[in-house]
């Protein structure tokens, strides 16, 4: 792993949590943030490494809490060697922090999967952190399984929540779950006195079932709309819940596959964007040809953008986070300090790491990645390291 080295990177356009600067500073020494505001030519150490970003935006690491996979490696099946392989290619979008989901399973390969994660955290590669994992299911409801695999869902158990914290040695950030299932309640509660989200998601909640879910503790919501009953004027279900209700924090998949455009836009207007949580959902397709792949036990079908099973249900994504920011901009017509807040400080603070990262600010380890004016990442540094440069 290389070491971090002073390095200030000149006249790009900063962003910054509340604002842009045209014509910016970002100062990074050893691992941390020294400072990011306006050019000041004073502040230069003496035999700094200069970086032009001139053209370029100068952005905090983006943060994706909710991906299975990319590069043909499965958070569920490519072991500790895997999930290291996924930490070194994640910073060619600009990702440097990221949260390995699972998906439905039997208990012992759930248990595995947590276990391959945490080993992986304690032994890093030079790419994105872990900063937590994501377990999506296995409490949830088979009406509503969307790509998860069937065999793997069941109502809640509450030794087997016990165990998978146990094994995720407290890194286990979100749990998404039913809360219209038998025990679906209690677990929100369990998992709310553990200090981790109760998110609901792959549910088939009414209106009234959600808001008791969120007065029980969940407050957030796993890839809205997709894989909820869809939002009726004389049933409003859980997308309406989660929309009205200001305490739950939406994940939104802007790739226009999952949510047509406006549907992206109408929820982020509807949330704010302090609110909402940009993800991609991505699977082991991601960076790939076309063709056919595989998330968990399933295959996939990938064309285009369209990921889908045999059934024609759409399964995962080959959305990437700088690409996630991009369509923010598109579709939601969002100033790009929005944009890029969905997809650092907001999921930041999901992953529990706001207080280092998500933002340029002094004192915050040094990870920030440059991207064109087409969106498309050009170098990137996590903990002050360089650990991607686009070549040319």
């Amino acid at each position: 792993m290389p070491e971090p080295t002073t390095t200030v990177i000149l006249h790009g356009t900063a962003i910054l949590p509340d604002r842009e600067i045209s014509d910016s500073l970002v100062l990074l020494q050893g691992e941390r943030i020294a400072y990011a505001g306006p050019f000041d030519e004073g502040r230069i150490p003496e035999g700094a490494r200069h970086v032009d970003a001139a053209s370029l935006y100068v952005l905090p690491g983006l943060i994706d809490t909710h991906v299975h996979g990319t590069h043909g490696d499965d958070v569920m099946l490519a072991g500790v060697e895997g999930l290291r392989r996924i930490c070194a290619r994640f910073p060619q979008y600009g990702t440097t922090a990221w949260l390995p989901s699972t998906i439905s399973a039997r208990h012992p390969d759930l248990l595995q999967a947590v276990r391959w994660c945490v080993e992986a955290r304690e032994n890093p590669t030079d790419g994105a952190e872990i900063a937590g994992i994501h377990v999506e299911g296995p409490y949830i409801n088979p009406k509503r399984k969307g790509a998860q695999p069937e065999e793997g869902i069941r109502d809640p158990d509450f030794d087997e929540v016990g165990e998978l914290l146990q094994a995720g040695e407290g890194l286990i950030r979100v749990v998404t779950l039913a809360p219209e299932l038998p025990g679906g309640l209690d677990l929100i509660r369990l998992l709310v006195r553990e200090g981790v989200i109760a998110s609901m998601g792959h549910s088939d909640a009414s209106y009234d079932q959600a808001l008791e879910g969120i007065a029980t503790g969940a407050t957030h919501a796993t890839h809205l709309f997709n894989a909820m009953p869809p939002l009726h004027h004389r049933d409003p279900g859980l997308i309406a819940a989660c929309l009205n209700e200001p305490e739950v924090l939406a994940e939104v998949i802007p790739d226009g596959v999952h949510l047509h455009p406006q549907t992206v836009r109408l929820a982020i207007r509807a949330k704010g964007p302090d609110r909402v949580a940009l993800i991609t959902d991505a699977f082991s397709a991601t960076g790939l040809p076309d063709g056919e792949h595989t998330l968990g036990p399933h295959r996939v079908v990938v064309r285009g953008a369209l990921c889908i099973l045999e059934n024609g249900t759409i399964a995962g994504s080959i959305l990437t986070m700088d690409r996630a920011v991009r369509n923010a901009t598109e579709f939601a017509r969002v100033s790009l300090v929005e944009a890029v807040r969905m997809a650092s400080l907001i999921p930041a603070g999901v992953a529990g790491c706001a207080d280092r990262k998500g933002s340029l600010e002094a004192g915050k380890d040094a990870d920030v990645t440059l991207l064109g004016p087409d969106f498309t990442c050009r170098a990137t540094w996590v903990r002050g390291r360089p650990v991607y440069a686009r070549e040319g």
